[in-house]
């Protein structure tokens, strides 16, 4: 197996399961295959354009993308498909009904999540069994997520396989680090302000550490950021709580924290906590979806009930009462990364697992 056409519909912004598609090309070149890509604009092709592959712009928002697919698909003697994402993976998936190359979809979300509105909720779980049924198999990112596609879309489990997802350890080396006031936690968020990540909790959870010396730094936008910004003022933390915005040096700011928080109300698996560990830090996570398959309790980090913030704020004053232990967490959280989330293990067990499907 050599020739392998990947496809993510989705890209106007670097999030993870983007992050996931570039790591993985990346890797597979690195192994030998040929690799041709469909994006469904621009913004990913740069991330791509110095690597020896062929691009193709498709717009998946058009009936057109239809034909466009089935151009590509006959013109090329791919060994096996790999699609990113539900809709591309559909659009896809039907026209290779007509070429029957051997297609896996990696589906790196939930069927069911906070963001979807009712009448999505209940046609996704029918548009992914129905995915199923067009495809030779799904990659996963957890062993949670696969379960919850078998009980929310009745989709057999021998026909779906766990991934975690890996990064590129590389690119967290010799980031420097940030020189610390002494006695001081610096704790932060990584991550979109949108209520699904559960930012808003974090915050209620700093009113209850009005007596100890932290700082909290706040990467990321979103809807939420204003009434975020606003309660931290009402309640006395504007001083403490710094919102910094969209950045894309991501790793320089983690660099400045001493332990990351991800309150998520929902998470299949979480990239940032991968991305924090590979810096040598430890979490403070919730205990939902697949972070549990990724933090070990009191070994690389806490984990706490979602929507706690009491329970979130003992877990902080447990990390500020104990600086040098959670120094020694954050190095078995790196070794962690480096035997168990690696973008090299990641694409071998992907390319192994495309292997049985031709």
């Amino acid at each position: 197996m050599k020739k392998i056409l990947f496809a993510i519909g989705y890209s106007a912004q670097l999030g993870g399961g983007q992050k996931v598609f570039v790591t993985t090309i990346k890797e597979l070149l690195k192994m030998g295959c040929q690799i041709t890509v469909i994006l469904p604009d621009k913004s990913l092709a740069s991330f791509l354009k110095s690597l020896d592959i062929k691009i193709y712009i498709i717009d998946f928002r058009s009936i057109k993308c239809l034909a466009s697919i089935c151009k590509i698909l006959k013109e090329s003697d791919f060994d096996i498909i790999n699609t990113y994402l539900p809709k591309c993976s559909l659009l896809v998936s039907f026209v290779n009904l007509f070429y029957r190359r051997p297609i896996c979809c990696t589906l790196l979300n939930a069927i069911i999540h906070e963001k979807l509105n009712w009448f999505q909720k209940n046609i996704y779980p029918l548009l992914y069994f129905i995915l199923s049924k067009m495809c030779d198999g799904f990659i996963v990112n957890s062993e949670h997520n696969k379960q919850h596609f078998m009980k929310v879309s009745g989709i057999d489990g021998n026909f779906i396989k766990v991934i975690y997802s890996g990064i590129d350890l590389d690119e967290f080396m010799n980031v420097p680090e940030e020189v610390r006031m002494k006695g001081k936690l610096v704790l932060g968020y990584v991550g979109r302000l949108s209520p699904e990540k559960g930012p808003d909790y974090l915050l209620k959870s700093l009113a209850y550490l009005k007596d100890i010396n932290y700082e909290c730094l706040i990467v990321g936008d979103g809807p939420m950021r204003g009434e975020l910004e606003k309660y931290a003022v009402v309640n006395g933390l504007g001083r403490r709580v710094k919102f910094l915005g969209y950045q894309d040096e991501i790793a320089r700011f983690i660099n400045k924290m001493d332990i990351v928080v991800v309150p998520s109300l929902n998470e299949t698996f979480g990239l940032t906590i991968i991305e924090t560990f590979a810096l040598k830090k430890p979490v403070i996570a919730s205990n939902v979806g697949g972070i549990p398959e990724v933090v070990i309790q009191g070994v690389t980090g806490f984990l706490f009930p979602a929507k706690d913030p009491l329970a979130l704020s003992e877990c902080v004053l447990r990390a500020y009462n104990n600086k040098e232990e959670i120094k020694v967490m954050g190095s078995r959280a790196y070794e962690y990364v480096v035997q168990n989330f690696s973008s090299s293990i990641m694409a071998k067990n992907t390319f192994d697992y495309l292997k049985t499907l031709v």
